[in-house]
């Protein structure tokens, strides 16, 4: 008798299983997929953002280690070319641009540290300081400031060098300052209105509009 009942029972549950059917909703479907696919799109642009943000961060951090270096390889060379310079105010110069771009990058880092996402706007001075940056302080540590029977300079030669580097220095300090600020301003704008420079002309579009409709409704 129980096993009679047991197989009635497995019957029963057998038949509703495979009478069971799976319906598709088209319009469903669709919306899921249509959803999915701006899903994606919002990752894809997400994961875009945050690789430009490592490369700011990757940049910024190697220009740091490039100013010490420049500020380390200038405050050296003070001491062993003052006695044979004759414009010495210009390597001072140079070495209060170089504490003047230490103070611009820790700025930027400080700035970076309380939203990331604001080193989008200073990757382009970034990379253009890098590169300027790298060339310079190759060339300083290569014969500039070196002294003794190696480095046959004359005065007048080494101090055309100096002034090269002044110029170069000067161009470093825009830069620098220009991270800074587009970060500062980027983040006093708002991170979104800044990302979208043409906010204002689209407003005034639509202000235009409304108010060619506004008339046209007094007219009629």
């Amino acid at each position: 008798m129980m096993k009679t009942l047991n197989l009635l029972v497995f019957l029963i549950l057998s038949g509703s299983a495979f009478g069971q059917t799976v319906y598709v909703d088209p319009a469903v479907a669709g919306a899921t997929a249509a959803h999915s696919a701006v899903i994606n799109s919002q990752l894809n642009a997400t994961n875009e953002r945050l690789t430009l943000i490592e490369r700011g961060q990757l940049a910024i951090t190697g220009n740091l280690t490039i100013v010490n270096t420049m500020q380390d390889k200038i405050y050296k060379g003070l001491s062993e070319v003052s006695s044979i310079l004759t414009n010495l105010s210009n390597v001072q110069e140079i070495a209060r641009i170089a504490t003047g771009i230490s103070s611009d990058l820790s700025q930027v880092m400080d700035l970076a540290g309380e939203n990331p996402a604001l080193l989008l706007f200073a990757e382009r001075n970034a990379t253009l300081f890098q590169q300027r940056a790298t060339s310079l302080a190759l060339e300083v540590s290569s014969f500039v400031l070196k002294g003794g029977e190696n480095n046959l300079m004359d005065a007048g030669e080494r101090s055309k060098l100096i002034n090269q580097i002044l110029t170069e220095m000067v161009i470093l300090r825009s830069y620098s300052y220009g991270m800074y600020r587009a970060m500062y301003f980027a983040q006093m704008k708002g991170f979104v209105r800044a990302l979208n420079p043409f906010q204002g002309y689209i407003n005034v579009d639509i202000q235009l509009a409304q108010d060619i409709a506004r008339k046209a409704k007094t007219l009629q």
